[in-house]
């Protein structure tokens, strides 16, 4: 089944279990050793339980700074609702992601519609050129991230951004938005972006 035809039959939010976050896969993120990469899964895994218990399954923020030598040592965390977070609200996140040091955002998403990046996500990672890596927890624990490539051209990504949400207009449906933030990622790796 198409992640659009998952979003379609998702009629109402998807609460965290324990058995979704034991299952959080070892992702294997493009230029990270496995150290790097461990640590990214156990953020996706605590990123969800704060979810599930502080925020009733609603969306969290985490960001940290990779070339701390432990990232999880200072770990900025926002809370949202459960079709938007404002990532910048925690200060810590704030200070991380307009610094010059790489930093690691992982967005939690358990809207319906909404099974990888949004419109927003993407909007976000393009202006903050600080950020290395973004990442979307889907509440049953898939993830997907955004990664800037050696070749990566801002003007370029802000160019197809323009293109893909051309035809939106003010109360678009959440399937054109959805629809729109699929074409981006399908074509994304034309301006540099890495999407997996």
């Amino acid at each position: 089944m198409s992640e659009l035809e998952q979003a379609k039959r998702k009629d109402k939010k998807v609460y965290i279990t324990d058995i979704a976050i034991s299952k959080v896969p070892f992702v294997k993120y493009k230029g990270f050793d496995d150290s790097k990469n461990e640590i990214m899964r156990n953020l996706a895994m605590d990123l969800l339980l704060v979810s599930k218990d502080e925020n009733d399954s609603n969306e969290v923020a985490f960001t940290c700074d990779l070339s701390r030598e432990n990232p999880l040592d200072e770990v900025g965390v926002a809370f949202g609702s459960e079709h938007e977070i404002d990532i910048l609200s925690d200060t810590l996140s704030n200070h991380l992601i307009v610094s010059e040091k790489p930093v690691a955002v992982v967005v939690l998403h358990n809207h319906p519609s909404t099974q990888t990046f949004s419109l927003q996500d993407i909007h976000f990672f393009l202006q903050y050129t600080k950020i290395a890596v973004m990442v979307v927890v889907s509440n049953q624990g898939k993830i997907h991230y955004l990664m800037r490539d050696d070749n990566y051209n801002l003007e370029d990504a802000f160019e197809l951004f323009k293109e893909c949400i051309h035809e939106l207009e003010p109360g678009s449906s959440t399937k054109d938005l959805y629809l729109s933030a699929l074409s981006f990622l399908a074509k994304c790796s034309e301006v540099g972006l890495y999407y997996s």
